[in-house]
């Protein structure tokens, strides 16, 4: 059995190998005052059990949060093959639209290890987990993420759902080139 919070310092070393700035933190320490209110809606549902099932996790539960939130399904146990079954309006203007699509159709490839090993960690964990990092698509580094990620019980065993919610706000180390883009835009 891994010691407490051993997968996630194994994770935190992982990104810090590959230039990643990424952190898990197990803690749980959000600053997002709706990340905050995820996460008491996850224990909420969750109840006794060691998560919600997906079933409890309606729309009407989650209605101020249905703009940021993600759920996303492994399809394969072997290999980590992960499926966007659904994307909150919020994400899919920032991130382009990725209902229904596998992570390999919807991202980067270069991308595509930072979300499976987000998503594998927190199937391993069975718990919420948090985690910090600049958002590497679509060019918007300039974008720093706050993270909730959490376990769903559905019917396969063990679960293959994973309820992600996404806090984006403006890093604070921003390049003069993306400043300037920001400005034009504006």
């Amino acid at each position: 059995m891994d010691a407490p919070n051993s997968r996630a310092i194994a994770f935190n070393d992982w990104a810090k190998a590959r230039d990643w700035p990424a952190q898990c933190d197990p803690e749980l320490d959000f600053e997002s005052p709706a990340l905050i209110d995820l996460l008491a809606i996850w224990r909420e549902q969750a109840g006794a059990a060691a998560m919600p099932h997906r079933g409890q996790m309606t729309a009407r539960v989650l209605k101020s949060h249905l703009g940021h939130i993600s759920i996303i399904e492994r399809v394969t146990k072997d290999s980590p093959h992960y499926r966007v079954r659904l994307l909150g309006t919020q994400l899919a203007h920032v991130l382009g639209e990725m209902q229904g699509k596998y992570l390999e159709e919807a991202i980067a490839p270069q991308v595509v290890p930072h979300w499976q090993a987000r998503l594998d960690l927190t199937l391993a964990e069975g718990r919420p987990m948090r985690f910090i990092s600049r958002v590497d698509m679509k060019n918007l580094y300039f974008l720093r993420s706050e993270t909730f990620w959490a376990p769903l019980a559905n019917d396969c065993e063990p679960p293959s759902l994973v309820l992600m919610a996404a806090i984006l706000t403006f890093s604070e180390v921003m390049t003069a080139q993306y400043a300037t883009a920001l400005t034009r835009i504006a």
